[in-house]
């Protein structure tokens, strides 16, 4: 089947391994995944049919179910005109307000696709699904054996920098605040690039490379939400391009430390990009946020929107204990399945995680801010990049909560207002 587009939505046959056919829609930037019935409800509202004309279609098509003009007009309009298939295109909407990247905050736009597509035209060979899963299973093996191999060796340079700092003089120099940040930031980007090369190998055109805001934390991000249409292996290589590139960049920093053994200003500072990327990558290998691990698992046990079935689920369980917790059901809810043992354990853990993330935070906050004067006080005194590392992550700390904390709190001014008007509305 074609695919159709208007100016409000786009609908498009997605790649399946089995019979079952499934689209994708996508409406001012949003997903979602729709069965056949809906494309030819589309299909024939584009093609000017009416609603008895539509029914006999879809009655056509299967002998199960007959459809009548009243159930086509109740899809109409209890399911596709809420999601916003029919509304009018916003005159100012932006490319980077896409709802699809609705959980990153603050975004800017750093790389549009024509800036990069060349580069894409080449790396994307990386991503042959044999050579591409043969190299990330080499490259996984030997980051872990040479990071073992690190470990060992890495009590001389603690022992080194230890004597360095006792001395009152700084571990790091120059060479390390020329070095280190820009390095971190190619590292970030080339994660990037890594998903958007793997998009292109399957036919995904990547949208925008960008920076914004993802809870509390500074993220790259890149808009490949095409890659709803590819099917399920596809959706796996692209959402572990970017883990891919970073285990390839690991081992060309492992190889420039030891190389380099001995001068331990370069040592130091390869050790700590070394240190960073891996936490960037056990970072994004968490499926309780809302990065790579979260796609992937979400794809690997079949759960599609699996934030929301989590939600639901908790709520399902807890509702068992505490009728109170009992709410009527969404008409776009998911079916939750509470025997699915999959669901359960990303439910219960996340649930854990969220409760130690926010304790944690707040802890981290309290800290920082406790000792911030100090912090400020040592860079004013000693002006060496060991004082002004701390300070400048404590002032972004503090600088992030404040920006968080002023928003909840405008959201919150705005949200008793309005619950006040509504009251003296009805009174």
């Amino acid at each position: 089947m074609i695919a159709l587009e208007t100016d409000s939505f786009r609908i498009e046959e997605m790649e399946r391994s089995d019979s079952n056919r499934q689209f994708l829609l996508t409406v001012s930037g949003r997903p979602y995944k729709v069965g056949e019935f809906v494309y030819l409800i589309l299909e024939g509202i584009s093609q000017k049919l009416t609603y008895q004309q539509i029914s006999e279609t879809l009655n056509a098509r299967q002998t199960d179910t007959q459809f009548a003009a009243d159930d086509v007009a109740r899809v109409i309009e209890e399911k596709l005109r809420p999601m916003g298939v029919f509304d009018a295109p916003k005159a100012d909407a932006k490319s980077a307000d896409s709802p699809a990247l609705g959980n990153i905050y603050a975004r800017y736009t750093l790389l549009r696709f024509h800036q990069y597509a060349w580069l894409l035209r080449i790396i994307q060979h990386l991503f042959s699904p044999a050579f591409f899963w043969t190299t990330l299973v080499a490259a996984l093996g030997a980051n872990v054996y040479l990071m073992n191999e690190l470990l060992a060796l890495d009590h001389y340079v603690q022992n080194h920098n230890a004597t360095t700092l006792a001395s009152g003089d700084c571990d790091r120099g120059l060479w390390h605040m020329l070095v280190f940040y820009p390095v971190v930031l190619c590292i970030l980007l080339i994660h990037e690039l890594g998903h958007a090369a793997a998009g292109y190998r399957f036919g995904i055109k990547p949208k925008e490379i960008g920076a914004g805001l993802y809870l509390i934390f500074p993220v790259l991000y890149t808009d490949v939400t095409e890659v709803w249409r590819l099917g399920k292996h596809k959706r796996t290589i692209v959402n572990l391009g970017g883990i891919y590139f970073q285990l390839l960049i690991n081992l060309l920093l492992i190889g420039y430390l030891v190389s380099h053994f001995g001068d331990f200003d370069q040592v130091n500072t390869s050790r700590y990009l070394i240190q960073l990327n891996v936490a960037t990558l056990i970072v994004n290998t968490i499926p309780f946020l809302k990065f790579d691990g979260y796609w992937i698992y979400s794809d690997l046990f079949s759960l599609p929107n699996l934030r929301r079935q989590s939600a639901l689920y908790i709520r399902q369980l807890a509702a068992k204990v505490v009728p109170a917790f009992r709410k009527p059901a969404n008409a776009n809810d998911p079916v939750i399945d509470l025997k699915n043992p999959f669901l359960l354990v990303y439910s219960l853990g996340r649930l854990w995680f969220l409760v130690y993330f926010f304790v944690f935070a707040f802890k981290t906050f309290f800290d920082v801010v406790l000792h911030y004067p100090q912090s400020a006080y040592q860079f004013i005194t000693d002006f060496s990049v060991c004082s002004a590392e701390p300070f400048l992550k404590s002032s972004l700390t503090v600088g992030l909560f404040a920006y968080f904390s002023v928003g909840y709190a405008r959201q919150s001014r705005d949200a008793i207002r309005s619950a006040i008007r509504r009251r003296f509305a009805h009174s």
